[in-house]
């Protein structure tokens, strides 16, 4: 008997439906994240003044030259309308989107994205390339997320009774899809080590 039995025992049984902005996290294939960091680590067009990110060291890929970060990237995005074909049941549903926009973030101590929102895009995405353990080993000594850690905000509270924000500790290879409307955040860190990301929209 698993724990869900157990808790609806002598319990009428119900429905739970989904509510909210359909947000994936999937693995990516290792040599791909490779071969991104090594790229990025190379790139040299600063991206930072079109972001929201206070952070120095942000710069865009040129999709047109590397066609394959585009091609390979492809599969996530399918995976994610799958999922929200799922979650929305909507068998219909199968939009024809594609990469059009990636950068790296290689933020470093006190640095930190405030809460946001992407525009002009149908989705957007975050995928970590580099997490120092420094950094997860800072905790933060209040309930909030922990430094480092993304934070996703949707709705108003109202009573207590929902959950209008999610976070998340960034996992190496680790990707987060989710519609552009979704307000987000990266909390700053302390240590002095970098914390490597990419970031981009789907249109």
């Amino acid at each position: 008997m698993d724990i869900d039995e157990k808790i609806i025992r002598g319990l009428p049984q119900h429905k739970y439906h989904p509510f909210g902005p359909y947000l994936a996290e999937m693995p990516v294939d290792p040599d791909y994240c490779a071969r991104l960091l090594k790229l990025g680590k190379k790139l040299k067009k600063s991206y930072q003044k079109h972001l929201a990110g206070q952070i120095e060291h942000e710069y865009l890929y040129s999709l047109e030259t590397e066609p394959w970060i585009v091609q390979e990237f492809q599969i996530y995005i399918n995976t994610w309308i799958e999922g929200y074909r799922r979650f929305n049941t909507q068998v219909n549903f199968n939009p024809n989107y594609q990469l059009i926009q990636m950068w790296m973030n290689r933020m470093k101590a006190k640095e930190y994205n405030p809460s946001h929102i992407h525009t002009e895009c149908a989705l957007s995405f975050v995928l970590w390339l580099e997490v120092p353990q420094q950094m997860l080993n800072e905790k933060n000594e209040t309930n909030g997320p922990n430094p480092g850690d993304i934070s996703f905000h949707f709705g108003e509270v109202a009573g207590g009774l929902a959950v209008t924000g999610k976070q998340f500790s960034p996992q190496v290879n680790t990707l987060m899809m989710f519609p552009g409307f979704l307000r987000h955040e990266v909390r700053h860190f302390n240590s002095e080590v970098t914390r490597t990301s990419v970031a981009g929209n789907i249109g």
